[in-house]
């Protein structure tokens, strides 16, 4: 009886292989690990092709990274010191004429707006306005009073962020910035260019509205 059985079961599986179709619960189990392997190739994609999109196409960014907001009514007159704008991490500046040169530089500048990005070119340390503070003759022939010090090791640089001190490889970083029609102005604080001794001629005129 048993020896029949067994035979009775053999000659299922011969059916099924002559048909050719494996039986049900292999079928199921197959397209079930197909399944998830394709759909988790397809979310992978997705992710992917989302991520590229994002990079080519940003959603707005507001403070640090992209466009700042200035009242014309916050922004510091000639000759005023600096002042700290927090939400864009920079030191808006308003030089007066020739102001901000460093000894060497013969080159007459207008004056005007300067936003310049706080970090120190060294290390990165936030550089904050000494307002008053002289400096050594041989650093500064021209005896001003006022300047950049970086807190963290010296670095020194003159009130258009260009350097005459310490282990800065370079000036203090600029920003882009626009004037509006209304004595406002927009720095763009994603569009950084590296400082140089032509800080003071980057400056953007600007008149104090009426």
């Amino acid at each position: 009886m048993t020896g029949e059985i067994v035979r009775a079961s053999e000659a299922a599986d011969v059916v099924e292989a002559g048909t050719g179709t494996p039986p049900a619960s292999r079928l199921s189990r197959r397209n079930v690990l197909r399944l998830g392997f394709w759909t988790s190739m397809g979310t992978l994609l997705v992710a992917v092709g989302a991520g590229v999109v994002n990079s080519l196409y940003p959603r707005g960014i507001n403070g640090f990274g992209g466009p700042v907001a200035v009242k014309a009514n916050a922004i510091p007159l000639p000759g005023a010191p600096p002042k700290q704008i927090v939400e864009g991490h920079f030191l808006l500046v308003n030089l007066g004429a020739n102001e901000g040169r460093i000894a060497s530089d013969r080159a007459a500048t207008d004056g005007g707006l300067l936003a310049l990005w706080w970090k120190c070119p060294h290390l990165g340390c936030t550089v904050p306005w000494k307002d008053g503070e002289a400096i050594s003759a041989d650093k500064d022939p021209l005896g001003r009073h006022g300047w950049f010090l970086c807190p963290c090791h010296g670095s020194t640089y003159t009130k258009a962020g260009v350097r005459v001190a310490g282990p800065a490889p370079r000036s203090m970083d600029t920003m882009r910035l626009t004037v509006e029609s209304n004595g406002d102005i927009t720095v763009q604080t994603g569009k950084v260019q590296s400082g140089g001794t032509d800080n003071p001629s980057r400056a953007v005129p600007w008149t104090p509205p009426s």
